[in-house]
C-alpha cells in the first residue's frame, strides 16, 4: 500500500495490510513538500503499489514453522526465510516452481556439457540451452542499485516465459556475490568466471535483443518499464503479491552483509516488523541538484521539508515506534538525530517527561558518506556495503517511507 512523500511519483509504500482504511486518509490530508511534484497519476500508483508486498497475507500461507523473524542458519537472516519453504507456499503460482528446479538442471546441463566438450561450442551436447543475462559489465551504464535489482522478478517471468537460463552478472562497482548470493535450494544466478568464458565463446550477448529471438544470449541492463507490467501481472492474473517472495528466490545477504545486518539490528534494538523506516533520496538530480556537487548546507531548506514530512508520514501511520532512518547524504541522517524537533521531543518524553507521543529516530554508523553505486570512485566492495544493508533492514520493518528514486522503493517492496 503506497504512499510517496517527496518525488516524480509521490508514494511513501505501506507493507502494512490492515492499514488501507488508515492510508487512504493519510494521503487526503498530508501536504507534500516538493514542488517538482504535483500529482499522483494512476500509472504511477501501479508502479508503487507493485513495490508494497502485503507480506503477512502471503506469509499466512506457509506453515507456521517459518515465522517471519526466524533466523535461519547460513547466510539467511532474520525475515529471510529458507526458499524451500517459499517454494512450499501455495499462493506462489506453479510456473515459479517449477522454474525454478527447471533453471537448476538447465544450468547444470549447460556446465557438464562444455565441461566435457569445452573445445567447441557448436558441438555441446547442451546447445538447445537459452540465457537470458542481467549484467553490468564494465562499458556498461548500469545506473544504481535498485535499477539494476527491482527488474528481477520481471527478468524471471521473461525467462520463464521464454524457456531462458536466468543469470545475472556484475563486474562494477564489484560482484553482485559480494552483498547478495543465491539461497541453498532456491535460483542459482550466478555467473562464475567458468561459465562466463564459455559464454563469452558463444558469442554476442545481443544486449537489448527479445528475449523471443532465436538467439542463444539476450541480454539487459535495466528496464524502465519492467515494473508497471510486473504489477498488472500480479493484478490480472495473481490476485496478490509475490514481487518480494520471488526476489527471496534469487536473493539472500551474504555472510558479510548478514553479519552487518545482523550486528546493526542487534545495537539499535530493531526487531523485525517492529519498527518503520524513513529513506530520502535528497541528491536525486532534479531541481539543480547534482550528485557530485551536493552539499548539505545548500539544499538544507528544502531537505529539512523533505525530512520533516518523511517522518511525519511513517509516524502516522505507525505511531509510538522507532523509526530506522537511511540517506544518501550522510548530513542528512545527522540532521534528523541530531538537530529535529523530534530528536528534542524524544529527549524531552524520556528524560523530561514532556511530549507523551514521540518517535524514536535510530540509524546506522552514519559517519561516512554513502557511496553511489553508479557514481562513485570507490573500488573496494566493503565501501558499497551499507547500500545494502540499508535496504535489508528497511525490507524487514513495518512500513516504509520514501521519496524520489527507485532505491527507497525497493527496500519497501522487500
Amino acid at each position: 500500500m503506497p504512499r510517496q512523500v517527496q518525488g516524480n511519483s509521490r508514494a511513501t509504500t505501506v507493507e502494512w495490510f490492515l492499514c488501507l482504511g488508515l492510508v487512504a486518509y493519510a494521503l487526503t490530508v498530508v501536504v507534500l513538500q516538493h514542488q517538482h511534484l504535483t500529482s499522483l497519476s494512476s500509472s504511477d500508483a501501479d508502479v508503487f503499489a507493485l513495490l508494497s508486498a502485503a507480506k503477512e497475507a502471503f506469509v499466512s500461507g506457509v506453515s507456521s514453522s517459518s515465522s517471519k523473524s526466524e533466523v535461519v542458519a547460513g547466510n539467511t537472516v532474520l525475515s529471510h526465510r529458507p526458499a524451500s519453504l517459499i517454494l512450499q507456499n501455495p499462493k506462489l503460482p506453479d510456473w515459479v516452481k517449477r522454474y525454478a528446479a527447471w533453471h537448476g538442471r538447465q544450468r547444470r546441463r549447460y556446465l557438464d556439457a562444455r565441461r566435457a566438450d569445452s573445445s567447441s561450442a557448436a558441438s555441446s551436447e547442451a546447445d538447445d540451452v537459452k540465457f537470458l543475462i542481467s549484467r553490468c559489465l564494465q562499458r556498461d551504464k548500469c545506473g544504481g542499485a535498485s535499477d539494476r535489482l527491482q527488474d528481477m522478478p520481471y527478468n524471471l517471468m521473461l525467462a520463464n516465459r521464454t524457456n531462458r537460463v536466468l543469470l545475472v552478472r556484475w563486474e562494477k562497482p564489484a560482484p553482485l556475490e559480494n552483498f547478495l548470493v543465491n539461497p541453498p535450494d532456491g535460483i542459482d544466478w550466478t555467473l562464475p568466471d567458468e561459465m562466463y568464458d564459455y559464454l563469452m565463446e558463444e558469442g554476442d550477448w545481443n544486449l537489448g535483443e527479445k528475449e523471443t529471438s532465436e538467439s542463444k544470449i539476450v541480454s539487459t541492463i535495466r528496464r524502465s518499464s519492467a515494473a508497471p507490467m510486473f504489477r498488472r501481472y500480479e493484478n490480472d492474473v495473481v490476485g496478490h503479491k509475490i514481487y518480494h517472495e520471488i526476489f527471496r528466490l534469487l536473493f539472500s545477504p551474504s555472510k558479510a552483509l548478514a553479519e552487518r545486518v545482523e550486528a546493526t539490528m542487534k545495537s539499535l534494538d530493531l526487531t523485525p516488523s517492529h519498527y518503520s523506516s524513513v529513506h530520502l533520496r535528497v541528491k536525486y538530480p532534479v531541481k539543480g541538484v547534482d550528485e557530485h556537487t551536493f552539499t548539505f548546507q545548500k539544499h538544507k531548506k528544502d531537505i529539512t521539508k523533505w525530512a520533516t514530512n518523511a517522518v511525519n508520514c511513517a509516524a502516522e501511520l505507525h505511531p509510538n515506534t522507532t523509526i530506522y532512518v537511511s540517506s544518501d547524504n550522510n548530513d542528512t541522517v545527522g540532521y534528523l538525530l541530531e538537530e529535529s524537533h523530534f530528536a528534542k521531543h524524544y529527549i524531552d518524553a524520556t528524560k523530561h517527561k514532556k511530549h507523551p507521543l514521540v518517535v524514536k529516530l535510530v540509524a546506522r554508523d552514519y559517519s561516512n558518506e554513502v557511496h553511489h553505486v553508479a557514481f562513485s570512485d570507490n573500488k573496494e566492495s566493503d565501501g558499497f556495503m551499507n547500500v545494502f544493508e540499508d535496504m535489508m533492514i528497511m525490507g524487514m520493518g513495518r512500513c516504509v517511507a520514501h521519496g524520489m528514486g527507485g532505491y527507497g522503493r525497493l527496500g519497501a517492496a522487500l
